[in-house]
């Protein structure tokens, strides 16, 4: 019954959006501690969640194996001899051969849109598209709805600054500041400049963000903090509809995540403050 037992847990990590690797032995030749079809479960850490393939030296390499998968985010076919005195092999007296295959879960990005408003409405439907788990936090209850925002799975009505200083952000998180008639603009963007967050953008014109960073600023938050944040937020695509701004958004977190070289407008602004 261990097959089920590890697909019970399977299930349970990706509910909770956490990255797990599945290790299915599926060719074996010889003396081998287990045969096609043994499966275990193992953790970003390496750590053994479920199953097993038979334990030892072989388990331990596969284990560590399956945690470099989910640091590169790849799965992989992994081939080991097993015996004592081979040049390249595991040293056990098996003396089989195993092939094992490493499936990667890899933990969904999480983008949290503080703001309800038609900008971020059209970002949660991108955002979506690209296999987000999106968490939307807004004071207005007649906005912060699940017919408004259906691709929403978290959305929290209440006091802005509250609620995002208590959800988790960690270095898998974006977050796009969006705030009504940009109300809270800059205090939520005090709440998480120093939090983990792999993205962090606001909108906002070219005036309102430099002087909501100089404010920034005369509070003590340091230019490597204020460097982080993408603002004005968004590439340089052109176009000023809520669904371009979405587009111009979600692109950009996209480019930041993937280490590309594209046209931020927040770098446009700082090239034309250097020659201005």
């Amino acid at each position: 019954m261990e097959g089920p037992k590890v697909v019970e847990k399977l299930n349970y990590m990706i509910a909770k959006n956490e990255p797990v690797a599945l290790v299915t032995v599926v060719e074996s030749s010889g003396s081998t501690p287990r045969g096609p079809g043994s499966m275990m479960l193992v953790d970003k850490n390496g750590v053994l969640l479920e199953g097993t393939i038979g334990g030892g030296i072989l388990e331990e390499r596969a284990k560590r194996d399956a945690a470099q998968c989910l640091r590169v985010g790849e799965s992989k076919l992994f081939f080991y001899e097993l015996g004592v005195g081979k040049e390249k092999s595991l040293p056990m007296i098996c003396g089989g051969n195993t092939k094992f295959f490493v499936k990667a879960f890899l933990q969904k990005k999480q983008l949290i849109v503080v703001g309800a408003g038609h900008v971020g409405e059209k970002l949660c439907k991108v955002a979506s598209i690209l296999g987000y788990t999106i968490t939307v936090i807004d004071d207005r209850e007649n906005r912060t709805t699940k017919e408004i925002f259906p691709e929403a799975s978290q959305l929290i009505v209440g006091d802005i600054l509250e609620n995002l200083g208590k959800v988790h952000i960690d270095e898998n998180t974006c977050i796009v500041i969006v705030t009504h008639a940009h109300k809270y603009d800059q205090d939520a963007l005090e709440t998480v400049i120093d939090s983990d967050a792999g993205y962090i953008g606001m909108i906002g014109s070219v005036t309102k963000v430099r002087t909501c960073f100089e404010n920034l600023r005369e509070k003590g938050i340091s230019n490597e903090l204020i460097d982080r944040v993408y603002s004005p937020i968004g590439l340089d695509i052109g176009g000023e509809s809520p669904e371009e701004i979405a587009l111009s958004i979600m692109a950009q977190i996209q480019a930041v995540t993937h280490n590309k070289c594209v046209p931020h407008m927040n770098h446009i602004m700082k090239q034309k403050n250097q020659e201005g």
